[in-house]
C-alpha cells in the first residue's frame, strides 16, 4: 500500500481516541466508590499503565505480519478453519459491544434529553446515522474523527466551570487510604471504561509510518485517554461527597448542573450534547471493524455493515425489552472483552515464538 493511501500519524491517534472515550467515562466515578474512593485517579492512572504494557505486547505481534490485518494474522497462526471460528468470535464481540454502546446511548439520552421520545426511535436514528459514516472508507473515518475531536477542547472548557463550585481536596486525601487492594480492583472497573484501543489491531497495515513510531503514536494516546478520565474522575470526587457519588449514576454529567448564568444555563445538557460525537464515534468503528472480522464471507463492504447495523439494533431492541437482562448483557461483554482484547493477542504472540511464525518483512 502506497504511502499516499495509509494513514497518517494524527489520523491514527484520533482513531483511537474517539474509539475509547465512551460513556464508560461518564459513571466511573460512581462505579470506583465500591472498590478504591477517593482513590479512584490512582486506579485509572494504574489501569493505564497496564494498557501501555498491554500495548507493548499488540505492537510485538503486528510488527511481525506488518502487512496482514488482524484477522488475516488469526489465520495465519491458527489455519483456516480454527481461525475462521476465532475470527467468528471477535465477530461477536465487535457486534455485541457496539449494541452495549447504543443501550447505554439510548439510556443517557432518554434520561436527560428526550425523555418522551421513545427507546427504539432513539436507538434507530442512532443507528442509521452509525451506519452511513461506517459504509465509508477507513481514510474518511479518520479524517471525520479527526475533526469532531476539536470537541474535546470544548468539553475541557465546559469543565473548568465546575471550579466555581465549592470543592472538598479532603475527598482525595490522605492518599492511598483505600487499600492497594481496593486500588486494584478499581482498576480492573478502569480497564473496562477505557477499552477502544483494540481497534489498533487492524490500523497497522494502513499505518504510513510503522515500527517504532507506530507505538510512540498509541503510547501518546494512551497517555490522553488516560489522562482525560483521571481528571474526570479526581474532578467528581473533589465536587461530590462519597455518599452523593454512590446515588448518582452519572456524575460526570450532574456536576455541572448547579451552575447558572444570566445567559447561559443547563450547561449540563450542552455537555451531554457534545460527548454524544464520541459515542457515536464508538458505534461506527465497531460497525466498521466486524464487517472486516468475518473474512470468509465475501460480499461488498457497505452491504456487510449495513447487514451488522441490522443485527446490532435487533440486539438493542431485544435487551431493551427486558431491564433484567442488561445485567447479564453487560457480563458477558465484559467476558468477551478479556478473551478477545488481552488473552488472545498473548497467545497469538506466544505462538509466533513458539512456531516461529511471521509474515513478509
Amino acid at each position: 500500500m502506497s504511502k499516499a493511501g495509509s494513514l497518517t500519524n494524527l489520523q491514527i491517534f484520533f482513531l483511537i481516541i474517539q474509539t475509547q472515550v465512551g460513556f464508560g467515562i461518564l459513571s466511573l466515578p460512581n462505579t470506583l466508590q465500591s472498590t478504591s474512593k477517593g482513590d479512584g485517579w490512582i486506579s485509572v492512572i494504574i489501569a493505564g499503565i497496564f494498557i501501555q504494557i498491554f500495548l507493548v505486547v499488540i505492537w510485538l505481534l503486528l510488527r511481525k505480519f506488518p502487512r496482514l490485518t488482524y484477522t488475516e494474522i488469526i489465520i495465519s497462526i491458527l489455519g483456516k478453519y480454527l481461525g475462521s471460528f476465532i475470527n467468528s468470535i471477535v465477530f461477536i464481540y465487535f457486534i455485541t459491544t457496539a449494541s452495549f454502546v447504543l443501550l447505554q446511548f439510548t439510556s443517557i439520552i432518554k434520561e436527560h434529553l428526550l425523555i418522551n421520545t421513545p427507546y427504539w426511535v432513539i436507538g434507530l436514528l442512532m443507528i442509521l446515522t452509525c451506519t452511513y459514516l461506517a459504509v465509508s472508507d477507513i481514510r474518511i473515518i479518520a479524517r471525520f474523527f479527526g475533526l469532531i475531536s476539536v470537541l474535546f477542547l470544548f468539553l475541557f472548557g465546559i469543565s473548568f466551570f465546575s471550579f466555581l463550585l465549592p470543592m472538598d481536596l479532603h475527598h482525595v486525601l490522605p492518599v492511598g487510604t483505600s487499600g492497594i487492594r481496593e486500588i486494584l480492583n478499581g482498576s480492573l472497573d478502569s480497564l473496562l471504561t477505557i477499552l477502544g484501543f483494540e481497534v489498533i489491531l487492524f490500523l497497522y497495515p494502513l499505518a504510513a509510518k510503522k515500527g517504532s513510531t507506530f507505538l510512540k503514536v498509541i503510547s501518546w494516546a494512551n497517555v490522553f485517554v488516560t489522562g482525560l478520565t483521571a481528571y474526570f474522575v479526581i474532578l467528581c470526587i473533589m465536587i461530590f461527597s462519597e455518599p452523593a457519588l454512590k446515588q448518582i449514576h452519572y456524575p460526570v454529567i450532574y456536576f455541572l448542573r448547579p451552575l447558572h448564568f444570566q445567559m447561559v444555563d443547563r450547561l449540563d445538557l450542552l455537555f451531554i450534547s457534545i460527548w454524544i460525537v464520541p459515542l457515536t464515534a464508538s458505534i461506527i468503528i465497531y460497525l466498521y471493524l466486524a464487517s472486516k472480522s468475518l473474512t470468509f464471507i465475501k460480499g461488498k463492504p457497505s452491504k456487510l455493515i449495513v447487514a451488522n447495523s441490522l443485527v446490532v439494533f435487533t440486539l438493542f431492541t431485544i435487551a431493551k425489552k427486558d431491564p433484567a437482562s442488561l445485567k447479564l448483557y453487560a457480563d458477558y461483554v465484559e467476558y468477551l472483552s478479556y478473551g478477545v482484547v488481552f488473552a488472545l493477542p498473548c497467545m497469538l504472540l506466544l505462538l509466533t515464538y513458539l512456531f516461529k511464525k511471521r509474515g513478509d518483512s
